[in-house]
């Protein structure tokens, strides 16, 4: 009984010898058809296809004395430079494999060189791909900047063309105004322009008191010349000098009153005559509308600083001059009472506080002023 047990096992072991034998040489046989299409494949250039079909030897046929060859065929067939669809992942995962079988040194040494190479290959790839990823990024802002350079050059132009336009009509405004001013001159020198109100001559100003009119003599007295006209404002002190020079050069009697508005700033507000009523003023006012002064109207400022009387007209248009220079705007009228007097005044004023802030300007100068009503 033992004995045929001992048989049975091995007949048993014999015949999957032989059964190993025969799938074995089917294997084989079949993993050498495969080697063959692919070869065939490979010699006709069609390197995509023979790779495949080395690898599918590789994966099916492991135990067959192809599978070294088809592993480190389908490696570089996947990096061929003919190949139209290069897979550097497939052909370094090949060569990693083909690293693990039993290999000479040279095979080794070259197997580990094209590694390397692969490696290197995908690090090389991966960089270039984030370099392409910022070179689409750096595009896309280039071209988000060159829209805004365009933008704002166009934009440019348009400023620099209204520009041009505001700066020629600027220039046709000085000519026309240059050429209305020749005109005036050339009409003083013709013709000495009006002025709107000189200095009046001195003379006495009593009026023969009669019971008609003893009050109004009063009145006149006390009052004066309380009236001027207000032509122009300004900002800036300098522009209202200016239109003054012009005035004065004009033989009008012009003084520059300061007043700081609440909410406003400074002003500088230019004065034209001295009347004693306001139907002399309105007049006047309107001769000045006449002249271009289309914004002129009648004001009352009560006070004023006098730096004293004189009677020796050289002297005073002496130190008027004298003080127009220092930036000061003086002006003078005629005494109240004593003849051939005229007094020496500066500026009008609608508040003391105002005058008297002049007044301390003129004593550092070296005057004696003193702030009264007009």
């Amino acid at each position: 009984m033992k004995i045929r047990n001992i048989i049975i096992i091995i007949l048993c072991l014999l015949m999957s010898s032989c059964l190993s034998q025969i799938q074995g040489s089917n294997s084989e046989l079949k993993a050498r058809e495969s080697m063959e299409r692919a070869a065939a494949l490979e010699k006709a250039e069609a390197y995509h296809q023979a790779a495949q079909e080395y690898a599918m030897v590789a994966e099916h046929y492991p135990s067959t004395s192809y599978h070294k060859l088809a592993v480190w065929k389908a490696a570089l067939l996947n990096i061929h430079p003919a190949n139209p669809e290069i897979n550097y992942a497939a052909a370094l995962g090949w060569l990693r494999a083909y690293l693990k079988l039993p290999l000479s040194s040279a095979e080794k040494e070259t197997a580990t060189l094209y590694v390397t190479m692969m490696e290197r290959v995908d690090d090389l790839q991966a960089e270039l791909s984030s370099m392409v990823e910022e070179k689409n990024r750096l595009l896309e802002i280039t071209k988000k900047q060159s829209g805004d350079i365009e933008s704002d050059t166009k934009r440019r132009n348009e400023l620099e063309a209204e520009l041009a336009h505001a700066w020629d009509e600027l220039n046709k405004m000085k000519a026309v105004d240059v050429r209305m001013h020749r005109s005036r001159v050339e009409k003083s020198v013709d013709k000495p322009a009006q002025p709107v109100q000189k200095a009046p001559e001195t003379k006495s100003d009593k009026v023969t008191a009669t019971p008609q009119n003893s009050q109004h003599a009063l009145v006149k007295d006390q009052e004066f010349y309380p009236y001027m006209i207000q032509v122009s404002s300004y900002k800036s002190k300098e522009d209202s000098m200016r239109e003054a020079m012009i005035l004065r050069d004009k033989g009008d009697s012009v003084c520059i009153s300061h007043a700081r508005i609440v909410g406003k700033g400074d002003w500088y507000r230019v004065l034209v005559g001295f009347y004693r009523t306001s139907e002399e003023a309105q007049k006047a006012a309107l001769e000045l509308k006449n002249r271009e002064y289309q914004h002129a109207f009648v004001v009352r400022p009560p006070f004023t600083v006098s730096l004293g009387i004189f009677s020796d007209d050289k002297k005073l248009r002496k130190l008027e001059a004298h003080l127009v220079s220092k930036g000061y705007s003086a002006y003078s009228l005629p005494g109240r009472a004593t003849k051939n007097e005229i007094r020496l005044l500066v500026g009008a004023f609608w508040t003391e506080k105002e005058a008297e802030t002049v007044t301390k300007d003129l004593q550092k100068e070296g005057f004696k002023p003193k702030v009264v009503r007009r």
